[in-house]
């Protein structure tokens, strides 16, 4: 599938700042713009059985990625207090970001949110380094896990 809600490959992406820890740092996308391809990994919920699962694999591809200039971010409805606690124990190294206030409004944007809960569906989404929609990967069942394969192919255009 090449499109979400509100996006199809080639679009550009919409910018967006957001949290990255309780102590205020943010991270922006804009800032990564001919630097690096950002791989948005939207997931429902911190803690949560499949989000859990998930965030091992992209730990385990980050080096890939970054051998490809790309840089993997996730994007949760969680505070940051949550998301920072969830990231200690499973000892991830890169950004989990949170879409609390308004909630969902960065998921609603790139079409994934699930309304009326305001959390966003499983999708991986990897804007290239000019700011465009390089790939869209929704998973057929909340639950199931993306195949990283072909975003790893994908991110190094």
């Amino acid at each position: 599938m090449s499109e979400t809600a509100t996006l199809k490959v080639g679009d550009e992406a919409p910018d967006f700042e957001l949290p990255s820890s309780p102590t205020g740092e943010k991270f922006k996308l804009s800032d990564y713009e001919g630097k690096n391809a950002v791989v948005i990994n939207f997931v429902p919920a911190a803690f949560s059985p499949a989000c859990s699962n998930q965030m091992p694999l992209i730990e385990k591809k980050r080096e890939e990625f970054a051998s490809q200039d790309a840089l993997p971010v996730v994007i949760s409805s969680d505070g940051v207090w949550a998301q920072a606690a969830w990231k200690k124990e499973l000892g991830l190294e890169f950004p989990i970001l949170s879409d609390f206030a308004p909630l969902g409004d960065t998921a609603r944007k790139y079409g994934v949110v699930i309304e009326p809960r305001g959390i966003a569906n499983r999708v991986v989404i990897v804007v290239d380094k000019q700011g465009k929609i390089a790939w869209i990967q929704p998973v057929e069942k909340i639950t199931d896990m993306p195949d990283y394969d072909p975003v790893l192919a994908c991110s190094k255009d």
